[in-house]
């Protein structure tokens, strides 16, 4: 029986008062502060912090009891000169409640972790490498993590309740075994959701999740390589496509006591436009993930296509996921480079949005 499942996920409360700061470590960029550390120690919850594409990694950062958005420039900008926000380790840390509605967008980021207090945490178009940890000991609620390109190995502590977290949109790539790519500790899940992603690695059929999950509800998910039924059970699965995931984990949603929600389609090829790179094992997150034709298409529970998501209008449309939510210059031109003294110069410049 298929059941329906409401997130009640909080949006960030926009403060008529709060502070937006800038921040490039890019000589050539001009901005307020140079460090990330030094603009997050600099704002009170509420305020939003800009960070400028750079050549150069960004240190380590902390956020500590308070509710701040970090935007960046996407983990692959469509623009004339793509540079990144890449951070080499990034923590928030919180007290009961203190650092709910933290945002975090545009960035890539090696070895994060979300320690317990944190909640109502919202991760949107970042790519993820290294350890990913959620560190919560008792509990952890309303986490929103959509159009984000996984390399990690997204972990939490087993001990915990994790209640209302949605996987949307996300693209997860592993390589064999444990040292990536895989899921892990979701073992007390309530409202759990992993909605319209991919799980795609190198060729065999590795495993997705390397720890006791249980409970978690999988819809409109392709999986290719990777076999979702080792260490998952308990689970109900609706509108998923499996393929080359081995004879288990190509029909995951009749093993180790998951639940077969209906829709679910085995051991067939989704069709999209560069199959043949995901089959042979690219994680290329800027390939053409969207659905050709084939059993994929119009198939969802939504009525939508199976896999990620490509909507013609709003947020949710995977092309889009490479930038932030934040319109950009594209192309800027100086269009009289030689100017006499006293005269003016002319400046063309075209911007983009990526809503």
């Amino acid at each position: 029986m298929k059941q329906l499942f409401s997130f009640l996920l909080t949006a960030i409360t926009v403060n008529a008062f709060a502070t937006v700061r800038t921040v490039s470590n890019n000589p050539a960029t001009i901005a307020q502060f140079n460090t990330i550390q030094s603009a997050v120690n600099a704002s009170s919850s509420g305020d939003t912090i800009y960070v400028h594409g750079s050549p150069t990694n960004y240190d380590i950062v902390t956020i500590t009891d308070k509710s701040l958005v970090l935007i960046g420039p996407g983990f692959g900008p469509d623009k004339n000169i793509p540079l990144t926000v890449s951070i080499p380790g990034f923590t928030i840390n919180g007290s009961a409640g203190s650092s709910d509605f933290c945002e975090l967008q545009g960035l890539i980021v090696f070895n994060f972790v979300a320690n317990q207090g944190v909640n109502n945490l919202r991760l949107i178009r970042n790519q993820f490498q290294g350890n990913f940890n959620f560190q919560h000991t008792t509990a952890a609620s309303d986490f929103l993590i959509e159009g984000n390109y996984f390399q990690s190995q997204i972990r939490t502590n087993g001990s915990a309740t994790l209640t209302n977290f949605l996987f949307q949109n996300n693209m997860f790539y592993g390589v064999p075994c444990c040292t990536s790519g895989n899921i892990s500790g979701f073992t007390n899940s309530v409202n759990v959701l992993f909605n319209h992603n991919i799980f795609i690695g190198p060729p065999g059929t590795f495993q997705i999740f390397s720890s006791n999950c249980r409970f978690l509800i999988l819809t409109n998910n392709i999986f290719v390589n990777r076999n979702p039924a080792i260490n998952l059970s308990v689970s109900t699965f609706s509108n998923n496509i499996t393929f080359n995931c081995g004879p288990v984990g190509d029909t995951a949603w009749i093993r180790n006591n998951n639940v077969d929600g209906g829709g679910n389609i085995a051991s067939q090829n989704p069709q999209m436009f560069d199959q043949a790179s995901v089959d042979a094992g690219s994680g290329n997150p800027l390939m053409n993930l969207a659905i050709a034709a084939g059993p994929a298409n119009n198939a969802g529970t939504d009525g939508k296509d199976i896999g990620l998501l490509f909507d013609a209008t709003g947020s949710l449309n995977w092309a889009n996921s490479r930038n932030s939510r934040l319109p950009r210059i594209n192309i800027m031109n100086v269009v009289n480079p030689t100017v006499a003294a006293g005269g003016t110069i002319t400046v063309t410049v075209e911007a983009k949005t990526s809503n």
